[in-house]
């Protein structure tokens, strides 16, 4: 991995944890809403829905930084 590589894989990894943080967002929105009563049927499954899109979204961001990581630990110029 070069210095250009090595910087597209840290960019990389600062998009995908906005994108995280984006999601993990539009959830807490969502649980702002939540009332005494129970949620509707609709708004329980909105919720649900847009946990696993939070969740696919964290799991992508663990997955960027845990390379970035890699590189980090080892040097961009270590080769497999």
């Amino acid at each position: 991995m070069n210095s250009e590589e090595f910087n597209q894989l840290h960019a990389d990894c600062i998009v995908t944890m906005r994108a995280y943080f984006a999601e993990a967002e539009k959830t807490t929105d969502l649980l702002a809403k939540c009332t005494v009563e129970p949620l509707s049927f609709t708004e329980r499954l909105g919720l649900l829905s847009q946990e696993i899109m939070e969740n696919e979204a964290h799991a992508r961001y663990r997955s960027a930084k845990a390379l970035l990581h890699g590189a980090a630990r080892l040097g961009y110029g270590f080769s497999n």
